[in-house]
C-alpha cells in the first residue's frame, strides 16, 4: 500500500512526449458540439497520468492511488470526456499533494514548480500548451475544446494569506488572469473553436490550508477573499478578449463551495476537515476507513477530500456535471 504524506517526489520532464489519451467512457449517444474532442492543459488536479507514472515512485499501487491520478478515480476532466463522450488528450501535469513538489504552474518563468527531473522543472501549462500541443499545430485542434485548469500552485507562490491587502496580492491577480488569457487565446489563434478555462478552486478551504498555513484557521478568509478577486480578474480577462465568445467560463470555486456547503446532500457525510491520506499522527486523515469497503476506496465516497489538496473522485464526477451544464448552457445562449 503507498500511503502518501508530504513528502517531496520528483516528476520526470515530458516536454516533449505524448499526451495521456483516454477513450470516451460514456454510453449515450454523442451530443452535437462544435468539437469532438478534448485537449487538457493543467496540474494535478487534471493529471491522469502524466505526472504520476512519470515519477516512477516505489509502492502498491505505483501509480498513487491507483488510476494515475492524484485521487482515488478519474479526474475532472476525465469525467467531463465521458459525458461529452468524447476522447481526451490529456497533457496536465501533476506534482505531489501540493507539497514540497508541487506540478505545473502557468508558467515556470512566473512559478518555477521544483518538481523536476535531471534538473529541469515539469511542464507548465504554457510548455504543455507552445511547446506540446502547437509544436506544431495539429490540424485536429480544429475540431477539438481546448482544457485549461490551473493557478492553484501559482497562488501558494505569490500571495499572503494573512493580510488581504499585501500588494502582492493585486499583482497575483494580474499576472495569473493575464497569462491565463493569454494561453487560452494562443489555442484560438492556432484553431481551437472553443476553450473551457476553469477558475482557481477554493484552496482556503482545502486540508492543506489548516494543517500547514494557519492551524487556527485566521487566514481562511482572507485567503478565499484573495482567490476570489483573482478569479474576479480571470473572468474579467477573458470577458474583454476579442475571442471572448469562444470561452467558456466555468465558476469551479463557486461550484465547489456550494457542494460544500450542501454536502450531506451530495451523500458526502463526513466532516470537511476529514480527509483520506496525509499525515499518520493527524487525527482529521482516516485512510483506513477510505479504503475499506467490498471494492477498494468505497469508504471514500462519503469523504470530500482524498489528500492535503486533492479532492475525492466523488467531487470531480460532480465538478464535470457542473462543467458539462457549463457547456450547454453557452451553446443554448
Amino acid at each position: 500500500m503507498l500511503h502518501i504524506t508530504f513528502v517531496r517526489l520528483f516528476a520526470a520532464f515530458l516536454a516533449l512526449s505524448p499526451p495521456s489519451i483516454a477513450a470516451p467512457t460514456a454510453a449515450s449517444k454523442r451530443s452535437s458540439y462544435a468539437f469532438d474532442h478534448i485537449v487538457a492543459f493543467g496540474d494535478e488536479l487534471s493529471d491522469n497520468g502524466n505526472g504520476s507514472y512519470a515519477h516512477g515512485i516505489t509502492g502498491d499501487p505505483a501509480n498513487v492511488y491507483g488510476f494515475g491520478t492524484w485521487t482515488n478515480g478519474p479526474v475532472a476532466v476525465q469525467y467531463l470526456a465521458g459525458l461529452l463522450n468524447m476522447p481526451l488528450f490529456d497533457y496536465a501535469f501533476g506534482g505531489c499533494c501540493g507539497g514540497g513538489s508541487f506540478g505545473a504552474t502557468i508558467n515556470n518563468t512566473y512559478t518555477e514548480s521544483p518538481a523536476d527531473f535531471n534538473g529541469q522543472p515539469v511542464t507548465s501549462i504554457h510548455d504543455q500548451i507552445f511547446l506540446n500541443f502547437t509544436n506544431p499545430t495539429p490540424l485536429t485542434i480544429k475540431t477539438s475544446m481546448g482544457f485549461i485548469w490551473t493557478g492553484q500552485n501559482d497562488l501558494s507562490k505569490h500571495t499572503d494569506a494573512f493580510w488581504e491587502g499585501d500588494p502582492q496580492n493585486a499583482e497575483f491577480a494580474h499576472q495569473i488572469s493575464d497569462r491565463i488569457r493569454y494561453n487560452a487565446e494562443h489555442l484560438i489563434d492556432q484553431g481551437a473553436p472553443f476553450v473551457l478555462v476553469a477558475n482557481i478552486y477554493p484552496k482556503h478551504l482545502a486540508p492543506v490550508t489548516r494543517t500547514y498555513l494557519c492551524p487556527n484557521e485566521g487566514c481562511v478568509p482572507t485567503w478565499g477573499n484573495i482567490i476570489t478577486s483573482a478569479n474576479t480578474a480571470i473572468k474579467n480577462a477573458l470577458t474583454g478578449s476579442q475571442y471572448s465568445s469562444q470561452f467558456i467560463y466555468h465558476d469551479t470555486f463557486a461550484f465547489m463551495v456550494d457542494v460544500m456547503n450542501n454536502k450531506d446532500s451530495y451523500g458526502l457525510t463526513q466532516s470537511l476537515k476529514y480527509y483520506c491520506d496525509g499525515s499518520s499522527t493527524d487525527p482529521n486523515q482516516h485512510w483506513d476507513q477510505c479504503i475499506a469497503g467490498d471494492y477498494v476506496w468505497e469508504g471514500a465516497e462519503s469523504f470530500y477530500w482524498m489528500n492535503y489538496i486533492q479532492p475525492t473522485r466523488h467531487v470531480h464526477n460532480l465538478i464535470a456535471e457542473d462543467m458539462k451544464k457549463a457547456i450547454d448552457a453557452h451553446f443554448a445562449a
